[in-house]
């Protein structure tokens, strides 16, 4: 598919969409079976090398993945458990309830998991607000199509349709985009900002303002653990903007003549 925007946009980084699929792609890069890591490395070759990625149930690296690709929630099922993601996002061991087994499970991991559980990633000030988050806030879709893709825009086929377009820009473009869901959109706040992984950010909340009344973009990249996982791939001074596919359709359409068209954004260039 050509974009209107992408191609007024001229963004440095390939524009990817999400895709679901019981088909995996020929030549699709893919982990290892149940192997840890973190999805946005990954990413960050699609959107450097043009690269098309392939998730499934058994290669979506770190359990807030499984929840970003519309794969269930795992926060159950992995490291003990939920007890333990309140302690990893928390203060760590000073929050577990049961700090022997805390310990026992910290004992068991890499050095570089073990340091992260030991004195939290603490991205909620209480036990109570991780537990939320965990339980409640993060939205949770388990979609029954075997595979995740994510691929260039521009090699989207005919009759497919992604849940999310993925723009990876720097601020004066990211301005731009802004801009342009703004012009169309009644009222304000149209960008949600979530405190969540950066995988979740590219799915699962685009996936829940999809199916809403009116679909808003979902601002990423605004993750810590994500942004150390893609320095040596991707500057610091991008995020992403990962756009529900009904609202991507409405941009494309008010590109033509929008706020590209605009003295402001043809003097930045």
């Amino acid at each position: 598919m050509e974009s209107k925007i992408v191609k007024k946009l001229k963004p440095s980084f390939e524009t990817v969409v999400l895709l679901r699929s019981n088909e995996k792609p020929a030549n699709a890069t893919q982990a290892k079976k149940d192997k840890y890591y973190c999805v946005m490395s990954l990413f960050a070759q699609a959107v450097t090398k043009g690269k098309t990625i392939v998730f499934d149930r058994e290669t979506y690296g770190c359990p807030g993945a499984s929840a970003g690709l519309g794969f269930g929630t795992a926060y159950d099922k992995s490291l003990g458990g939920i007890e333990t993601f309140v302690g990893l996002f928390t203060r760590g061991l000073e929050d577990a309830t049961d700090k022997e087994a805390y310990q026992a499970i910290a004992d068991k991991v890499n050095p570089h998991v073990r340091k992260k559980l030991m004195e939290g990633e603490r991205l909620f000030c209480s036990r109570e607000r991780a537990y939320k988050w965990i339980t409640e806030d993060v939205p949770l879709y388990d979609f029954p199509e075997k595979y995740r893709i994510i691929k260039p825009l521009k090699e989207l086929a005919e009759g497919e349709t992604p849940e999310s377009v993925i723009f990876t820009v720097d601020p004066i473009q990211l301005t731009a985009l802004m801009t342009l869901a703004g012009s169309i959109r009644e009222g304000i706040n149209d960008t949600v900002t979530p405190q969540s992984g950066a995988c979740q950010m590219l799915g699962a909340y685009v996936f829940k303002e999809a199916r809403s009344h009116d679909p808003r973009a979902v601002l990423g990249l605004i993750d810590l653990a994500a942004r150390k996982n893609v320095r040596k791939i991707l500057p610091d001074n991008v995020l992403t903007y990962a756009v529900p596919w009904e609202l991507f359709l409405a941009l494309e359409k008010e590109a033509v003549e929008g706020i590209f068209e605009s003295p402001l954004w043809i003097d930045l260039q």
